[in-house]
């Protein structure tokens, strides 16, 4: 037990550290990018024809801030339940940082988010046929993007970037600390029969874990990727239904609460289906 600890504890420090700088960099450019989509939440509210596009590529960017901001204007009846699924099935939170500092092909995050973004179009187009557009109400909202201004919106880039670099790394540490030790002590092998490796039904877990709202969650299923415990179609899932906040500022208005049953289980039986396709399509 004692040599599992420390065996976990020096390859935690090791990893993480080797990481931080690259996530300082990641979250630099995401700053950057995210100072330029401050409009992104009123596209989404005027364009209706192509909201499932516009959903998706909204949801790409990786933060959780998009997908509460979509939350909220849904809600408010300005968007329709099409358009939401489709930012959440595009959502991705912390997985880009996680893949770009763990050393993941340029292959795999092209797989992982172009197959995401397809599904949600697609699944997106198709929700829209079956329920069909919700009226704008017009109402007027006062949009709070909450985690969107991760990156230091109010307090200056430096501070934003360097404090959202520091609760990844907490993640990281406490999350990889906990799988080394999984991993060490359990097996390899033995932990990736736990989550059914090979299986069918391992994308299927996986998205109805991506259920949990908080961002940590795409934290631990990209960490499962990548130590080789889940495979490509699995992360899919499990990041399809991550929509973070998403969920909850949904419960938190009451026409949210009247949809929220049926956009979380459109959610989730678009995401298991992307997820089995790519189990087929991208084999471990």
């Amino acid at each position: 037990m004692l040599h599992a600890l420390e065996h976990a504890f020096e390859h935690t420090v090791t990893d993480v550290v080797q990481a931080i700088p690259i996530l300082i960099v990641v979250y630099a450019l995401l700053y950057w990018i995210e100072n330029r989509l401050r409009s992104t939440p009123a596209l989404l509210e005027k364009s209706a024809e192509f909201g499932p596009v516009v959903g998706a590529l909204a949801g790409l960017v990786p933060q959780c801030g998009f997908s509460a901001a979509a939350a909220a204007l849904f809600s408010d009846g300005y968007l329709a339940p099409a358009t939401l699924v489709a930012v959440f099935l595009a959502t991705s939170d912390e997985a880009l940082p996680i893949l770009l500092s763990e050393g993941a092909s340029g292959t795999e995050i092209a797989i992982l988010f172009g197959s995401k973004f397809v599904l949600a179009v697609v699944g997106g187009y198709v929700l829209r046929f079956v329920w069909g557009r919700q009226k704008n109400q017009n109402y007027e909202i006062e949009l709070d993007m909450g985690d969107g201004c991760g990156c230091g919106c109010d307090h200056g880039p430096i501070r934003g970037i360097l404090g959202r670099t520091l609760e990844t790394t907490i993640l990281l540490l406490v999350i990889t600390f906990v799988l080394e030790f999984a991993i060490h002590g359990i097996g390899t092998d033995r932990l990736a029969t736990l989550m059914l490796k090979d299986s069918v039904f391992q994308p299927i877990i996986c998205a109805i874990i991506g259920l949990i709202p908080s961002c940590a969650v795409s934290v631990v299923l990209t960490q499962l990727y990548t130590t080789g415990v889940i495979g490509m179609g699995s992360l899919i899932a499990g990041l399809s239904t991550g929509a973070g906040f998403g969920y909850m500022i949904l419960f938190g208005n009451e026409n949210g609460r009247k949809h929220a049953r049926k956009i979380i289980f459109a959610t989730l039986v678009l995401a298991i289906a992307g997820g089995l396709i790519g189990h087929f399509i991208f084999p471990l």
